[in-house]
């Protein structure tokens, strides 16, 4: 019980803290607690170089739009600004913070039935994520790239 409260204090504080020292310190908390009850954690951390693209989209879409503030250097027309690396930093801890918390509960076999199927897919999805940057690669039309996304999802999940 005590390990379900925590959880979910953590998760709390995680969705409504913008406090870099606050997250910084939940993501510690996240990191010891993954070390000692995850045994799959090198399996996990794997999975989460897929998500690197994701992050360096969400990186510059950050600095793009949170260009007011003090300037820290200039691309082009692109300003860095202590404002934008902010938000970046508080956004990207958070959803790593999110992904440990997953980490956590699925350890702990608290995701009920009826959710791991979802969970699955959502594991299956994050793997396809590469194809996403082929099929752009090779212009393809935005149909088929949704196509053959779900034939590859439905592939994987009747295994």
């Amino acid at each position: 019980m005590l390990r379900n409260s925590l959880l979910l204090l953590l998760f709390l504080l995680n969705i409504f803290q913008r406090d870099l020292k606050v997250l910084g310190g939940i993501f510690l908390i996240e990191i010891i607690l993954n070390l000692l009850y995850t045994d799959k954690i090198l399996t996990h951390l794997k999975k989460l170089k897929i998500l690197l693209y994701i992050y360096i989209i969400a990186f510059i879409t950050q600095i793009y739009y949170n260009q007011s503030g003090k300037v820290i250097f200039k691309i082009y027309t692109l300003y860095i600004t202590e404002e934008g690396l902010y938000h970046f930093t508080v956004t990207f801890i958070k959803v790593i913070n999110l992904i440990l918390i997953s980490w956590l509960i699925e350890v702990k076999g608290r995701v009920p039935s009826y959710l791991k199927d979802y969970q699955e897919i959502v594991e299956d999805v994050m793997e396809l994520i590469p194809e996403v940057f082929k099929i752009f690669k090779k212009r393809g039309k935005i149909k088929w790239f949704f196509k053959d996304i779900l034939k590859k999802i439905d592939k994987m999940v009747t295994k």
